[in-house]
């Protein structure tokens, strides 16, 4: 009997030992891991574009506009950007206009004219604005003295596109600059045809005037008279054709 009780008991101790150890496996499973979670802020990247928003009067249009949809006005880089009086936004649109003259007109000019937009400024100070054009053979100074770089020039001023009378100002201001330049071509009586014409139409202004509607334009500051007669038409026809000959 000892030896059965003593059996018993280390059966009992064996199996308590084995049952403690089993339940330590467990548990360990059952480990709590630390958070290894971390949390990131991330910066706003979102960016405010403002673009140009136009909005009329009675707030019932509006225009929302990209800034690169906005056309950059050209202008002008050159040596007439030091001239008195100088304005360059037009000077493109003119350059396009002086190609575009009549060929009579044209041929006897353009190489030796200057051709620019702005507002002659010893004519502002003499009629109290800015002309819509002028003829200055002599390179006339703000303050009246000759011999500027810009002699022999035609200006045309923002003024006059503006008006949208830009293309029959510059034939008005090209007449002049032609008699000008063909004052020694003479008619068949051996006058000149400059100073003929003078008398012809009535003043040199009047013959300006003259040429703007035998070449199609319509505005007339000085001539009274109404359209082109036969008679007047053919004048201005002889004298371009004798003296626009090499």
């Amino acid at each position: 009997m000892n030896n059965k009780y003593t059996f018993s008991f280390l059966f009992l101790v064996i199996l308590t030992a084995f049952s403690l150890l089993l339940f330590n496996s467990q548990t360990s499973d059952l480990t709590t891991v630390p958070d290894t979670t971390t949390t990131t802020t991330v910066p706003d990247t979102t960016t405010t574009t403002t673009v140009p928003v136009n909005i009329s009067e009675d707030k019932e249009s509006v225009q929302i506009i990209e800034e690169e949809e906005v056309d950059e006005q050209l202008l002008y880089d050159g040596p007439y950007s030091s001239f008195a009086g100088f304005e360059g936004l037009n000077q493109v649109l003119l350059d396009e206009l002086v190609e575009a003259l009549p060929a009579e007109l044209k041929g006897v000019i353009k190489n030796n004219i200057l051709f620019i937009n702005g507002c002659h400024q010893y004519a502002l100070t003499v009629v109290s604005r800015c002309p819509y054009g002028v003829w200055d053979s002599s390179g006339t100074y703000p303050d009246g003295t000759k011999g500027s770089e810009w002699s022999l020039s035609i200006w045309i001023s923002n003024r006059a596109f503006t008006a949208g009378e830009q293309k029959d100002v510059l034939i008005h201001e090209s007449a002049h600059a032609f008699s000008y330049l063909t004052r020694n071509c003479n008619t068949e009586n051996n006058t000149s045809f400059r100073k003929d014409a003078w008398d012809y139409f009535g003043s040199e202004e009047q013959f300006a005037d003259a040429l703007v509607l035998y070449f199609g334009g319509s505005y007339n500051h000085y001539r009274e008279s109404g359209d082109l007669i036969n008679e007047e038409t053919n004048y201005i026809s002889n004298y371009i054709g004798t003296c626009s000959e090499d």
